[in-house]
This record gives C-alpha cells, structure tokens and sequence, in this order.
C-alpha cells in the first residue's frame, strides 16, 4: 500500500505532525512541491494550516493539480487557531476536483504560545486518524 503524507511549506507545526503521522504508517512526509502527480497513490494525506486572512494558493494549486486516476483516497487534516473555515473550503475545493476524500477529517486546535511543540493529545489524534484512515483504505477499499 502506497501512503503518501504531504503538508504546506508555511507551518511547522503542520510539519511536524506530518511527520510524526507519516513515520507511525511507515513511510516518509514531504511538502507540497516535491509530490510526484504521476505517481500512483492508495492513500494521500494532506496537511495544512488555517491562516487569519490569507489564502493558501500553493494549497489550491496543489488540489488542482491531483487526479482521480493517480489518487485512490484523500485524507486530510489542519490544524487551526481560531476557526476552522478553511477546512470546509478545502473539502469543496476537493469535492469540485471530483477527488475520492474520505469522509474523516483530522482538525486540531493550535497551541498559540508553545511554537514548535506539539501537545500530546494533538500528536496521539494525529496517530489514531491515519491510523484509522489506513485501516479503512486496506479493508474497505
């Protein structure tokens, strides 16, 4: 099984739990712009960040860019500070791209004062979503 783990250049927290996520399926994180679209893919796993104000276009590019025949399951997950919005349009975007998502999504809150450290239940979820997520592509897919 193929499980390609990707997250947004701008967080390191993002990253972090990316690569936490992606050594616990045993495969390696990298960001956007080193995923090969021609490469089959069971499971990719998307990561990113909500931002106050701005809009992600290396993220919206990225989802363009993806193509059902090369990408059996989408998984995704962000973390956030204050709301969660940018989940719901990235769900639309992939949605409108006609992409296999899978139904769960991972959001986490933030810590605002512990840059670069990430909380215990925050990597645990982490663990427990791509877990289950891979369960589901192995059995059910």
């Amino acid at each position: 099984m193929n499980i390609v783990v990707v997250y947004t250049n701008r967080c390191k927290e993002t990253r972090m739990l990316a690569e936490d996520m992606a050594r616990y399926v045993r495969t390696y994180a990298r960001p956007l712009n080193d995923f090969d679209f021609n490469e089959s893919v069971d499971l990719l796993v998307i990561g990113f960040e909500e931002f106050f104000t701005l809009k992600d276009k290396e993220l919206e590019e990225f989802i363009c860019q993806l193509s059902r025949k090369n990408i059996k399951n989408v998984a995704l997950f962000n973390m956030f500070c204050l709301n969660n919005k940018q989940m719901d349009k990235i769900i639309k975007l992939c949605q409108k791209q006609d992409l296999p998502l899978m139904r769960e999504t991972y959001s986490c809150k933030k810590g605002i004062r512990s840059k670069l450290l990430l909380q215990d239940d925050v990597v645990s979820g982490g663990r427990t979503y791509i877990e289950d997520m891979v369960n589901i592509c192995r059995h059910y897919y």
